[in-house]
């Protein structure tokens, strides 16, 4: 299987999971993305890099290339946009949704068009002032795990 990380699991963990107590997950989140097990999808990198989060630094020294979203992807983010558009969310939550300065709406469909899994930590909810990946995922069919399970099932241990 091969996942395609949200942006919230390195971010998160790179508040969590700090490089300097943590080497040994960074070294495995490195190999996982330099092997193709897990993926950095070109959204992400950009909404990483737009935030000049300091990870992108980290990022770009493995000097791997992001997925780019192909026709099919761009054809599947239609079909999610107008999902969300069609459930009772506010007005503000889609626009957030679909922002192109955010992942969440490219993350959902690429897993959608090419059967990744995304792996979040976020958590599904049904508040009509936010579209989590994880509501998105369960209503479209797409395979998804929490940051978590992700290691566990990768085996990682520090």
């Amino acid at each position: 299987m091969k996942y395609l990380l949200d942006t919230n699991i390195f971010i998160t963990s790179e508040n969590y999971i700090p490089r300097d107590i943590f080497p040994s997950f960074w070294a495995k989140l490195a190999d996982a993305l330099l092997d193709g097990t897990a993926i950095l999808h070109q959204t992400v990198f950009d909404e990483l890099n737009q935030k000049k989060d300091p990870l992108i630094k980290w990022i770009k020294g493995l000097k791997m290339k992001p997925m780019q979203p192909d026709d099919d992807t761009i054809k599947q983010y239609l079909e999610v946009c107008g999902w969300a558009q069609k459930q009772p969310y506010d007005k503000a939550a889609i626009r957030t949704f679909q922002s192109n300065d955010r992942a969440d709406a490219w993350i959902c469909a690429q897993g959608l068009a090419s059967g990744l899994c995304v792996v979040t930590y976020e958590v599904p909810s049904n508040s009509p002032r936010v579209v989590k990946i994880p509501t998105v995922c369960d209503a479209l069919g797409i395979d998804w795990l929490n940051g978590f399970d992700f290691m566990r099932q990768q085996h990682f241990r520090f």
